[in-house]
């Protein structure tokens, strides 16, 4: 072989190997031209977004590609989960559902990414039953219904949202949350219920009771109630054929408690405050309803030195005016100037049946007949053998004896028991106690003389009272002929120490003190008075002082009347209100100068009126209750909101038309 052709083989077998390189072992791998391996330049999964049943599982496929974007079949590739706690993925990309929720599942190969958003989701209902099949209910009664779901494996599945509905709500009706039925009327209706788009249903049968509930009937259909009173709402219970059913169960709604509540099974109605509710009761599916205006009454008025108290509803004491350092109104801000132009409630939780104030106290009578004061104690006046010289705070009278009137004077204080017996306590100066002795009483003081009585009230040094034989008996200061003996006026310092009885033998039906005078009502509804007259006897101009009763002029017959401290007011047999004597706050609510006859206060209808009366200060204001007891009003002075109108006016200003109480009511 020649030279050259040695050298052309050599260079073959050099170009050969070349070609072939490594070992010879193992495939070639894409090279970058230099002899090295092309990189990850990407990494894609697909899906890029699946969903997973929990429990069940889906495969991913991750695909490496170079630069170029030609696939790199050789490369590994790592599999990750952003949260393994929904979704896990094993080293060959297969997803298993964990619980319901998202996860991003992660393809890596060297250093480059791709991901791939998987979706957890319940296993879906596949089958919703409803049992029992085919129930039956009353009219008015009830049945609950069940419900089972299933997956298409035919497993239980729990936890899932159901919804209910009926076909036919006017034959049954269904809790859509708990498949409750309720019968409404006779016939039949579907009960679906529904979850996840899958339904299930059961046809409803709903019968009439034998002899069912047709009708109800409450009465009166308009009525009012009062607060804190109660009632019976009455009902009848009629069946499709009128004949009345017993024996029924009733439910009872109040369509605002706090107007009036109602027992829910026995129908009790109790008034709570001012306005308008409907009851409705409901049986074996039948409703009937009913209103109920709920009213605030006023059951007593008494007018104080400058201020006012009255009971309303509940037996609730309200006061307004002037508290003072001795707590008239019982509240406990003490103070010369203290006062309230607005109705206050008296602190605490007695409930009162009568009241009683004059000067710088009050008493009254609970409904239990417990005898409580209040305000000014000075020489005992409160009757709780205190030496307190006040309290605002209500104090049970001493003695434990059970009171059916009480009546405050300026600084003593009279009460008839139960018994029929009178005592009186407080100041005895003018020997107003009438016990025949002259020193003060703490507690309550039997009046001597063996009287059995029916009334008593107290006023300003002296006492007078009603025995049950119809005669009127006065006792205390006598010098300008107060007490009615008929006797030679002294205008001194007269006073008699034992009742005494009031000449002329007419027989009153009530009594009331004032000023150093005297007022009565007499059977047929005439008024007389005695005493001190400055016009406060009312019977005309001649001002002469009466030791004996005179009648008061005019002609008018009388409910009631009312003493103060120089004034008088009355409600008449029509229910008008009149007053006499000093006016110079418009206390007769009038224009008049002096009123030596009776003039007519306002154009008020009134039930009851009340005169102020004086311990210290002036009583200038009046009061009265309106004839249907929703309403009072007073007139007169208002320099410490005696008027309880919300407002004051100067001393030295009249006030002679009557203006409303305001803001009165129950707690």
């Amino acid at each position: 072989m020649s030279r050259l052709t040695n050298a052309a083989a050599a260079a073959c077998l050099a170009f050969a190997i070349a070609a072939c390189g490594g070992d010879g072992d193992s495939p070639s791998a894409p090279d970058n031209g230099g002899g090295n391996p092309k990189p990850v330049s990407s990494v894609s999964v697909t899906p890029a977004t699946a969903s997973v049943v929990i429990g069940k599982t889906t495969q991913l496929n991750a695909v490496a590609r170079d630069a170029a974007g030609s696939v790199l079949s050789d490369r590994a590739i790592a599999w990750t989960t952003s949260a393994s706690a929904v979704a896990t993925v094993d080293a060959n990309g297969v997803v298993t559902g964990v619980a319901a929720g998202t996860a991003n599942i992660a393809a890596t190969s060297e250093g480059k990414s791709g991901q791939a958003a998987i979706t957890v989701s319940l296993v879906p209902v596949a089958t919703v039953t409803v049992t029992p099949n085919a129930p039956s209910v009353k009219v008015g009664a009830t049945a609950t219904l069940a419900v089972t779901v299933k997956d298409d494996q035919g497993n239980v599945l729990t936890g899932r949202a159901v919804a209910w509905s009926s076909s036919a709500p006017a034959i049954a009706t269904v809790d859509g949350a708990s498949g409750v039925v309720t019968g409404v009327a006779a016939g039949t209706t579907t009960i679906t219920a529904t979850s996840e788009g899958k339904t299930g249903s059961t046809t409803a049968t709903v019968s009439t009771a034998a002899n069912a509930v047709d009708q109800i009937l409450l009465a009166p259909v308009l009525d009012t109630i009062e607060a804190f009173s109660s009632e019976m709402i009455g009902r009848v219970l009629k069946d499709a054929n009128g004949r009345v059913l017993t024996g029924r169960t009733i439910q009872w709604t109040s369509s605002d408690p706090a107007v009036a509540a109602i027992d829910p099974t026995t129908g009790m109605l109790t008034g709570v405050d001012r306005g308008t509710v409907t009851v409705t009761a409901t049986s074996e599916g039948k409703s009937a309803t009913v209103t109920r205006v709920v009213v605030i009454k006023y059951r007593s008025i008494s007018a104080g030195t400058m201020h006012a108290c009255d009971i309303a509803s509940g037996g609730i004491v309200w006061c307004w005016g002037l508290n003072g350092a001795e707590g008239r109104l019982g509240s406990p801000q003490l103070g010369e100037t203290v006062m309230s132009n607005v109705p206050t409630k008296l602190p605490g939780n007695l409930r009162f049946a009568q009241l009683s104030t004059y000067g710088r106290h009050t008493c009254g009578i609970t409904l239990d007949g417990k005898a409580y004061c209040w305000g000014y104690n000075g020489w005992g006046a409160l009757g709780s053998g205190s030496n307190a010289t006040e309290s605002p705070t209500p104090i049970a009278v001493a003695g434990s004896i059970a009171f059916r009137s009480i009546s405050a004077g300026s600084d003593h204080t009279c009460g008839v028991s139960t018994m029929n017996q009178a005592y009186c306590w407080g100041n005895n100066a003018w020997r107003q106690l009438g016990n025949g002795g002259s020193a003060f009483s703490g507690t309550p003081s039997l009046v001597a003389g063996g009287l059995a009585f029916v009334k008593i009230t107290a006023g300003t040094g002296f006492s007078c009272g009603i025995s049950t034989g119809g005669a009127t008996y006065c006792w205390g200061a006598n010098s300008i002929g107060q007490i009615g003996d008929g006797g030679k006026i002294s205008y001194g310092n007269a006073f008699v120490a034992l009742p005494q009885q009031v000449v002329g033998g007419k027989a009153f039906q009530s009594v009331t003190l004032g000023g150093q005078f005297a007022c009565a009502v007499m059977m047929n509804g005439e008024g007389y008075c005695w005493g001190s007259n400055n016009s406060k006897l009312g019977n005309g101009p001649s001002g002469i002082d009466s030791s004996s009763p005179v009648q008061v002029a005019g002609g008018l017959l009388f409910q009631s009347i009312s003493a103060g401290y120089g004034h008088s007011c009355g409600v008449t047999n029509s229910q008008q209100v009149y007053c006499w004597g000093i006016n110079g706050s418009g206390q007769l609510g009038s224009g008049v100068a002096n009123g030596s006859t009776p003039v007519r206060a306002g154009s008020i209808q009134a039930i009851e009126v009340a005169a102020s009366g004086i311990g210290t200060g002036s009583g200038a204001h009046s009061c009265a209750i309106s004839a249907n007891r929703l309403t009072v009003w007073c007139w007169g002075r208002n320099d410490t909101g005696q008027l309880g109108n919300g407002s004051t006016t100067a001393g030295a200003s009249a006030n002679p038309n009557p203006s409303i109480v305001v803001t009165q009511k129950p707690l």
